[in-house]
């Protein structure tokens, strides 16, 4: 075999993967398939975040695939290598996970953790504290936004007059590109029956697979076409004839926790790994409201245009708004970088034993 390029080709995997951990693995019940896929691309050792992730850092990476364990309520993907060995499966799937099919998209990681962590009340109601939002928001679309707003910052501190299209449009497939836009989606979508965002539920006989495809415009394209206004409902607007129309309450709302979880993805990620020292803690961290209000502009904005062109993508495009001057940074977290890096160092080094410990 070899990796999809298109919606059919990407389900046909799953639906041959699924087969082999049922057989192989014992696992019937397709939540815990839904598990063991997800691990194939976060979360785990042998995950492809995993392998990106840890050529930058290795301590961020661990720290990275705590937060997965967290973010997903503690559970522990099944290591699907030995039930799909002698097939090329494993590494198909880990090479299909961003899929381009006549002008659509969609990242399957992204709908593969969606799926799995809808399944907890607690991770689609209860916001982590000082991380912005839920569990299904931060392993969807504000851990993609997110950890966008807080680049577009990061860069600001050297290039201040930097875009923030350059979150949404990128030749690296990062946060806000159509794709990840889409799983982002997909992953409070897929399985969700009747009501955006909760909890996933399987039809008589179904699997993963089943349920991805009965998304994607395959056999019937009803779910399709209505995706952007449902995951922009779950997202709290109120749809209209003009699309999203409590466009100013929408943009508040997740600028804050766009804002809150970019303090935390710049601590967690690039303190540890050395890449954000000294003073361009701060710096970056005055850059971070600016950034986070201009990103919840364009989603808003993104999600109000493809709800009128109904089955469009899911992408951002012109006009983007003006860069935002720097204001005043009022982390403590990153203030303290700014003076002692390391001893927020081992505040995150703490905080990942203390977590590991919750698990073991």
């Amino acid at each position: 075999m070899a990796r999809a390029t298109t919606f059919a080709g990407v389900v046909g995997l799953l639906r041959k993967a699924e087969a082999l951990l049922d057989k192989k693995a014992g696992q019937t019940d397709p939540v815990d398939r839904a598990i063991t896929l997800r691990g194939i691309y976060y979360g785990t050792l042998w995950s492809l975040d995993y392998k990106v992730e840890s050529k930058r850092s290795v301590p961020g990476a661990n720290i990275r695939n705590l937060g997965f364990l967290t973010y997903t309520g503690g559970n522990l993907p099944v290591d699907p290598r030995p039930a799909l060995t002698g097939t090329t499966l494993f590494d198909d799937l880990q090479a299909s996970q961003s899929i381009h099919d006549r002008g659509a998209g969609i990242d399957v990681g992204h709908v593969m953790i969606g799926i799995e962590t809808r399944n907890s009340w607690a991770l689609r109601n209860v916001p982590f504290p000082g991380q912005g939002g839920t569990g299904i928001e931060i392993v969807t679309w504000l851990g993609d936004l997110g950890g966008g707003a807080a680049s577009l910052a990061r860069k600001r501190v050297t290039a201040p007059r930097t875009s923030v299209e350059v979150i949404f449009n990128n030749s690296t497939s990062d946060y806000g590109v159509m794709d990840n836009l889409e799983g982002d989606a997909g992953g409070y979508l897929v399985g969700c029956g009747s009501t955006p965002s909760g909890a996933t539920t399987y039809g008589a006989g179904k699997g993963v697979a089943d349920i991805l495809s009965d998304y994607l415009p395959l056999t019937s394209a009803t779910q399709w076409a209505t995706r952007a206004s449902r995951f922009a409902t779950a997202l709290g607007a109120t749809v209209g004839s003009s699309g999203i129309a409590n466009v100013t309450a929408m943009t508040k709302s997740l600028a804050d926790k766009l804002y809150d979880f970019a303090v935390w993805y710049a601590a967690t990620r690039w303190i540890p790994s050395g890449e954000l020292l000294g003073p361009a803690a701060e710096k970056a961290c005055m850059h971070m409201r600016g950034a986070a209000e201009e990103v919840a502009t364009v989603l808003v904005s993104t999600l109000s245009k493809a709800i009128l062109r109904s089955g469009s993508s899911i992408h951002a495009s012109a006009p983007y708004p003006p860069p935002t001057a720097a204001g005043v940074c009022k982390s403590t977290l990153l203030q303290g970088a700014s003076v002692n890096p390391s001893a927020v160092r081992k505040q995150l080094e703490e905080w990942n034993k203390q977590m590991g410990a919750l698990f073991q």
